[in-house]
């Protein structure tokens, strides 16, 4: 069987994709859809750093800064979206999959085509957000569909609240998707599959908490 990576399909109809992909013997279109990702990838970080979604910290050192120092924290901004827009499909992809390959023993390629499916749903969670975070001007920390709002109530700590706003409805579907996938492709312990998917996760939200925690001022 070929399997032919279609996207929304491996969003939209999981059990067919799931299926399909795991009795492959060959895969086409890879190179196009890494591609496409990636320049998807490199347009939705841009936008993002455009209209400042994620830039919180930037925000509060505002009154401190003059108009040079102002501009220049404009432009690390989106220059720093637009560099994550072009790494981030990398790590995602490719790095993931390698802790994934190593952790659960699934081959290679079907990891990395199981990351593009959960990394356009990454991608899609992105695109519904800036929208909503833009035209109600509020930051990732009081994102509706996050924890962030509740953990603004009983924590103090600006790094704890990023980590929290980055645990969403969205993320808990992306981790539901991604095991639905790679319970099925791995002879270990399904508990297993779902704690190093969950531990993963994990890292993700502390390293984007970190890097939102950072404070812009610093560089300019």
């Amino acid at each position: 069987m070929v399997y032919q990576i279609r996207l929304l399909k491996g969003i939209l109809e999981p059990h067919r994709s799931r299926y399909q992909l795991q009795n492959a013997e060959a895969v086409t279109r890879l190179e196009w859809k890494l591609l496409l990702l990636y320049f998807l990838s490199f347009i939705v970080f841009a936008v993002e750093g455009y209209f400042g979604v994620g830039s919180e910290s930037f925000s509060k050192e505002i009154t401190k800064m003059d108009s040079s120092e102002f501009e220049m924290g404009k432009l690390l901004i989106v220059g720093g979206n637009i560099i994550a827009g072009l790494f981030y499909p990398t790590i995602y992809l490719f790095l993931s999959s390698l802790f994934f390959w190593i952790v659960i023993d699934i081959p290679y390629i079907k990891l990395v085509i199981v990351q593009m499916i959960i990394l356009g749903l990454q991608l899609l969670e992105k695109v519904f957000l800036i929208p909503i975070l833009v035209l109600m001007d509020i930051g990732n920390d009081a994102n509706p569909f996050s924890l962030g709002v509740i953990s603004q109530y009983f924590l103090r700590s600006d790094y704890f609240i990023h980590f929290f706003s980055e645990i969403t409805i969205f993320q808990f579907l992306i981790i539901a998707l991604q095991y639905f996938y790679l319970k099925e492709f791995s002879d270990r312990n399904n508990y297993l599959v779902l704690l190093m998917i969950v531990l993963f996760y994990l890292a993700t939200w502390f390293v984007k908490a970190f890097l939102a925690y950072i404070q812009v001022g610093v560089f300019v």
